[in-house]
């Protein structure tokens, strides 16, 4: 696994083709960054602006939920409980129903269940209701590995860093617009106006759907050259590349085991990315949730929402709209410090570089200093969480060979939720100093196993010696 050899056509594959056939990487690099990937790019973008919006939503949704039915704090706290489960049923099954079937149809099935269910919120006329409707959005955005597989899949390998990295700028976008849209509609419009609202963009993506084609790397591996084939010169000719006589060469055909997860150097991988995929969510949680009292101690107001009375005797809710979009404008600043140098490291040692400065910057962040100082540790700690989760997302799917590529993603994908529950329960306690050692710790460890990650199988994950190989001449196939 650690090797850079071309994922897509295994080097010990027979070679029954002629002497002109391609690898679906080659051809890939040949059609370069044009019309065809941006529309992919699009779609894509809108799947990871909807869960951002959809995560969002929760902060609101669990408290117009607990006004309006008059909940305790365990029932209302089961609405975002409800799509936290959602995800991981949809972790466990979408990357092995994406390696099995393909991309397109799990693309399909997910994003169709986050709109609809995101939809049917909005007609709750219950709290059990709501918390099903829920439940169907956490299993679709389980499944939105996928979606960002099959991109990933189609980037020329010069670019996908680049691109790759750059669609968790829909994510950041996505999180300020939820507040944006809450403040301007939800006293005057109510919490299910809102929820219609933020079914919108993954209702844009259902639509692109007419326009997403099979990975064509999926549909080479299950031996559907031909469809492959149509699908690179349909991308020709919207890129308006000639690509010549096309014949891609065959490759061994790949069947769906999980045991390539495991074995041999794929063991490591694996366990390195797990380690990195828990710490990500654990640290990103963990600091979202502390930093409202780091501005609270900061402003000497609070940054939670809060109940008041209106002239009318009603009772409704009131949010610190402005601290909450502070806190997601600095995931635009890490995203614009990531895209900077995502080209010049290797994954594995750049995620470490940022696991590390993250455990530094909790760690002074709960120390005695100053206010100011402060929130600005914790600002940076949030930049650093992110990019350690944005880097993670990005060396997993190059970790793994085609046919189990969406099923580790996936899997990847459910040991960092299950960080981000964790995180929950340990951002809470008391005692500041034990909080801050649990994530810090947890941080350096996370850095450890990212710098010893091993090469992904794609090409280009490596830049540096990738980079090296290919000013030397030595690499020829590339995918």
């Amino acid at each position: 696994m650690s090797q850079q050899i071309d994922d897509e056509t295994t080097a010990l594959a027979p070679r029954q083709s002629s002497s002109d056939a391609r690898s679906v990487g080659e051809i890939k690099d040949s059609l370069g960054w044009s019309t065809y990937q941006w529309r992919l790019y699009a779609i894509t973008g809108f799947c990871v602006m909807a869960e951002s919006l959809e995560v969002g939503l929760l902060s609101f949704l669990t408290n117009e939920g607990k006004l309006e039915w008059n909940l305790s704090q365990s029932m209302a706290n089961n609405i975002a409980g409800a799509v936290f489960a959602g995800e991981i049923v949809g972790c466990i099954a979408f990357g092995v129903f994406a390696d099995w079937r393909g991309r397109k149809p799990a693309f399909a099935v997910g994003i169709a269940l986050v709109t609809a269910c995101g939809l049917a919120s909005c007609l709750s006329r219950n709290v059990t209701e709501l918390i099903l409707a829920r439940f169907g959005v956490g299993v679709g955005i389980g499944g939105f590995s996928v979606p960002y597989d099959l991109l990933c899949e189609f980037c020329p390998n010069v670019s996908r860093g680049t691109a790759m990295a750059s669609l968790w700028m829909f994510f950041a976008l996505g999180s300020v617009l939820v507040v944006q849209i809450a403040a301007a509609t939800l006293e005057s419009q109510g919490w299910r106006w809102l929820c219609f609202y933020c079914a919108i963009p993954p209702g844009l993506s259902a639509l692109g759907l007419f326009w997403v084609d099979e990975s064509p790397a999926w549909l080479v591996v299950k031996g559907r050259r031909v469809e492959a084939e149509e699908i690179l010169n349909k991308a020709a000719k919207m890129n308006k590349v000639n690509l010549g006589p096309l014949e891609i060469e065959r490759v061994e055909i790949g069947h769906l085991d999980v045991s390539i997860l495991f074995t041999n150097g794929a063991a490591l991988t694996t366990f390195c990315l797990w380690i990195m995929s828990f710490v990500q969510c654990f640290s990103y949680y963990g600091i979202v949730m502390f930093l409202p009292h780091a501005m609270q101690v900061l402003t000497g107001h609070t940054s939670e929402a809060t109940v008041v009375t209106t002239a009318a005797g009603e009772t409704e809710m009131r949010y610190p709209y402005w601290a909450l979009t502070a806190s997601c404008v600095g995931e635009i600043t890490a995203n614009v410090i990531l895209l900077l140098v995502i080209n010049s490291f290797p994954r594995g040692k750049l995620a470490s570089f940022f696991f590390f400065g993250f455990a530094v910057m909790f760690s002074v962040m709960v120390s005695e200093v100053i206010d100011s100082v402060m929130v600005l540790c914790a600002m940076l700690a949030r930049l650093c969480a992110a990019n350690a989760g944005n880097i993670t997302w990005l060396a997993t799917p190059e970790a793994y060979p085609t046919q189990v590529r969406a099923t580790g993603h996936s899997w990847a994908n459910l040991i960092a939720r299950s960080g981000a529950l964790c995180a929950t329960y340990w951002a809470s306690q008391d005692d500041t100093i034990l909080v801050a050692t649990g994530f810090g710790v947890m941080a350096v460890v996370a850095s450890v196993a990212a710098f010893n990650l091993p090469p992904g199988v794609m090409p280009g994950s490596n830049p540096l010696a990738d980079s090296l190989l290919f000013a030397s001449g030595e690499r020829v196939k590339v995918s």
